[in-house]
This record gives structure tokens, sequence and C-alpha cells, in this order.
């Protein structure tokens, strides 16, 4: 049994937690830096979107940071989504493996 870990934390709470508020920066500063409108920003900031690869280079360059580090981030919180979700866990459990379709196949044969 997979024990229980927290959520990751999201890109939008390390741009709020990590770089907008101890600078006091702003949506609207955020968006003029990175070149986007500021409902983008927002939407990214209240956890209302995922990170986009375009994003995580943006990030990268505005904050001297690795894109990877961006990315993973997002990556940590969609992969802790799906193994928390008992839906798609079902749905994951349904998968025939390749093993699986190749021995049916060999017995329909």
């Amino acid at each position: 049994m997979v024990q229980a870990q927290r959520k990751p934390t999201t890109v939008g709470d390390v741009l709020l937690y990590e770089y907008l508020e101890p600078t006091g920066l702003r949506i609207n500063d955020l968006a003029e830096m990175l070149q986007v409108h500021r409902n983008t920003v927002s939407k990214l900031l209240n956890n209302n979107s995922k990170l986009t690869t375009d994003m995580a280079f943006r990030l990268a360059k505005a904050f001297d940071t690795s894109v990877d580090f961006w990315l993973n981030l997002q990556t940590n919180l969609d992969v802790w989504e799906i193994q928390n979700d008992p839906r798609t866990q079902v749905e994951i459990s349904r998968i025939i493996t390749l093993k699986e379709m190749l021995e049916r196949k060999t017995r329909a044969a």
C-alpha cells in the first residue's frame, strides 16, 4: 500500500510565497515581466491553470532559475493528483499490458 503523502506545492504557491510577497510584486507586475496577460498570471497564481512549457521558460528567465525547476513542480503535482484520484486509479487498473495483449492474441490464433 502506498503511504499517503501531502499534496506537493503548486507553481502558484511558489510564485506567491517565494517571489511575489517577498518582493512586493503584484499580478500586473509579473504579467508585464513575463509579457503575458494578467489573467494568465492570475489563473496560475490561483491554481486555476497548469503550468505550460512556454510559461516555465518565461518564469525561468524572469527569476533566473531553471526551466526544470518549474516543470518539476508541475509534474510532481500532476503525478500526486493521479495517484490520489480513486476514479483514475480504477481506470488505470483496467489497462491491458502489452504482455497480456500478446498472450491474448497468441491464444486466439
